[in-house]
């Protein structure tokens, strides 16, 4: 191993259109172990919270995607979801105050080398579905892990999303609200959404956006 590889436990993690797998290695980097999947929620984002919610909760110190090029090395549609879903992960953590490096790599043959896991450790394909998410992204940890610890240096390339524009000020009619009385939007006796809160903040995650148990209790991974 060299002496450059930091210590730490490392996340891998494979991204599909229905679900998401998750993997999660030893702090040596010696082996990589599937943890859990997520259903995607692409409207809400729920999923995204709680792999957040994972980061946090097993101090994670670097998080690999896999990137799904073509065979022949090209992006594709895949390719550019899971570099959505990336930005999307570190915008997340950086809103709960965590710099946790995210990076992508190559996870051409992934699922692939992930059915043949499976179907060599006596999984009937009808029971695939449920674990070869979590098993691709142990595929893809390992592979990361073990370059990292050969060379040093971390595989593929880093994510930096660029910052979110600002939001235009709400300009409200008449230089107040709409009807002259009150905060904006408090008519008819309905009070106004507190400012900066949104539906989002305020519900809880649905039942389906995590199909394995975690230890997380919310979507942001803090315990009550």
């Amino acid at each position: 191993m060299s002496d450059a590889f930091a210590r730490g436990r490392r996340m891998g993690v494979d991204v599909g259109l229905v679900r998401v797998g998750v993997a999660l290695c030893d702090p040596d980097g010696i082996l990589a172990t599937p943890l859990t999947t997520l259903r995607r929620d692409p409207r809400k984002g729920f999923d995204v919270k709680l792999l957040a919610g994972l980061v946090q909760e097993h101090d994670v110190v670097a998080v690999y995607v896999g990137l799904p090029r073509s065979l022949d090395g090209g992006e594709n549609a895949s390719t550019a979801m899971a570099r959505d879903y990336a930005e999307a992960l570190v915008r997340r953590l950086r809103v709960k105050g965590r710099e946790v490096p995210v990076r992508l790599v190559d996870e051409r043959l992934s699922t692939v080398d992930a059915h043949r896991a499976l179907l060599e450790a006596g999984v009937s394909r009808r029971d695939h579905m449920d674990k070869v998410d979590q098993v691709a992204a142990a595929t893809i940890l390992q592979s990361a892990v073990d370059r990292a610890r050969a060379t040093g240096a971390e595989p593929g390339a880093p994510v930096d999303p660029p910052a979110p524009a600002a939001a235009e000020p709400a300009v409200a009619h008449n230089g107040g609200d709409l009807d002259g009385h009150g905060p904006a939007g408090a008519q008819d006796g309905q009070p106004s959404r507190e400012a900066g809160s949104t539906a989002e903040d305020t519900a809880g995650a649905p039942d389906w956006a995590r199909t394995a148990p975690l230890t997380t209790t919310d979507p942001d991974g803090e315990h009550s």
